[in-house]
């Protein structure tokens, strides 16, 4: 029996990179698992069928954190299939928008704020809702909230909310027994970052960090199964830097 067994989780984003990981590792821990994917069904039913293959139950739903209807339909159709929640991992988020703030349209800081806080905080107000007792909820949050960087205001004013959010729901779901964190993942070797992130500034971020390399998916992964397992039923309110030493 694993650690998770008998518990029912969903994981945003988790077709592919991080949250793929976490979805197969908490299904390794005995957790079913929603896996939720944006346009790549096929993706998604891999993780499906990777977790089956370990032992626990799995299904994918489609979802846009952006679409407050697809936010609740995901809940409805969760309890629909499992009759339960206990964990909640809203993992992914928006594309690295990189441009100085005084060049950045409406449009674009709409398009993020609307994906990564807007959809973070209906998201969180499902889980308060359908959440059972003694659960767990982790967010995800960025080093840029700490060490801000030029031409990344936007995403790092985005995941400052969504942490506000995290500790403001900690506080109003404690006397529930549910735990709300935040996880802070460093540069990790996912097919997104590799795409967005020059492979000589990947060589100068290994060299600068204390451990010498960059996180694999699995590592975060196993920093949030630590977060939504029993051993951390005292942490909450609380971001876990899962950043190699970087921030």
């Amino acid at each position: 029996m694993g650690s998770l067994s008998g518990k029912v989780a969903i994981i945003t984003g988790s077709s592919r990179g991080i949250g793929r990981a976490l979805a197969e590792r908490l299904g390794r821990d005995g957790a079913k698992v929603v896996v939720t994917y944006a346009g790549n069904r096929d993706k998604a039913e891999e993780v499906v069928s990777v977790i089956k293959a370990n032992g626990s139950d799995a299904i994918a739903l489609q979802l846009d954190l952006s679409k407050l209807d697809d936010i609740r339909s995901l809940f409805q159709n969760t309890i629909s299939q499992f009759g339960t929640l206990n964990i909640l991992v809203i993992s992914g988020g928006a594309p690295r928008l990189v441009k100085p703030l005084a060049e950045t349209t409406e449009e674009e800081f709409d398009s993020i704020f609307t994906f990564n806080a807007k959809g973070n905080f209906f998201a969180l107000q499902e889980a308060a809702k359908h959440m059972a007792d003694g659960g767990r909820i982790v967010t995800f949050s960025t080093p840029y909230t700490v060490q801000p960087q030029p031409n990344l205001s936007v995403i790092a004013g985005s995941k400052a909310a969504i942490e506000a959010f995290t500790f403001a729901l900690a506080r109003e779901l404690g006397n529930r027994g549910i735990t709300v964190n935040a996880i802070m993942p460093g540069p990790t070797t996912t097919e997104s970052f590799g795409s967005m992130v020059s492979l000589e500034e990947q060589t100068q971020l290994k060299l600068i960090a204390p451990l010498q390399r960059l996180a694999e998916p699995e590592d975060i992964a196993n920093a949030v199964a630590f977060l939504v397992s029993d051993d951390a039923r005292y942490i909450t309110g609380h971001t876990l830097h899962a950043t190699g030493g970087l921030a």
